[in-house]
């Protein structure tokens, strides 16, 4: 298992993100994603992972909005450099990242992503049933933080998502 150190994301790194997010997915698009939400101020944290001096790991959590209710959050992209994928960064990620948002009072986190990874973190698509949003489906999860509201409602992503508001 590899010990990568997490921390906040700093201007420094952003040209080492948005590399690590081409070459983690074998193409552009989450790299676009990552400009355009920072660009759009559509981001709640940023996180890197480390390793000699070198951000292997990167994940992005961006503000979810529940149409007329209190929001959330979603979770991604996600990214591991492939050399060291399945080493445990990206759960060091995750775990961190979840400790931040649940401590600054964020009620739920929303993903879509793989089913047998974000369920070891507790995300469900049970947690995510009473939201609306086109993305339904087995990869689309949620976590819930804390009790309360947003208990359900139709979900409202960052532009750079180009996720329409489900209709009613």
């Amino acid at each position: 298992m590899a010990e990568a150190v997490v921390r906040p994301m700093t201007e420094a790194d952003r040209v080492a993100v948005l590399e690590l997010n081409t070459r983690a997915f074998g193409q552009p698009d989450e790299a676009r994603i990552v400009e355009q939400l920072e660009k759009e101020g559509d981001i709640v944290l940023q996180l890197v992972a480390e390793m000699d001096g070198q951000v292997v790991g990167h994940i992005l959590f961006y503000p979810m909005g529940v149409f007329g209710r209190l929001g959330g959050a979603g979770l991604g992209p996600m990214s591991v450099d492939p050399w060291v994928q399945k080493e445990g960064i990206g759960k060091q990620l995750v775990t961190q990242g979840l400790k931040v948002l649940k401590e600054g009072g964020v009620p739920i986190v929303f993903v879509l992503g793989h089913d047998w990874f974000y369920p070891k973190f507790g995300f469900s698509v049970e947690q995510a049933a009473e939201f609306e949003t086109p993305l339904k489906g087995p990869h689309f999860m949620a976590l819930r933080l804390r009790a309360g509201p947003p208990m359900s409602g139709r979900l409202i992503f960052p532009d750079a998502f180009g996720v329409p508001i489900a209709e009613v």
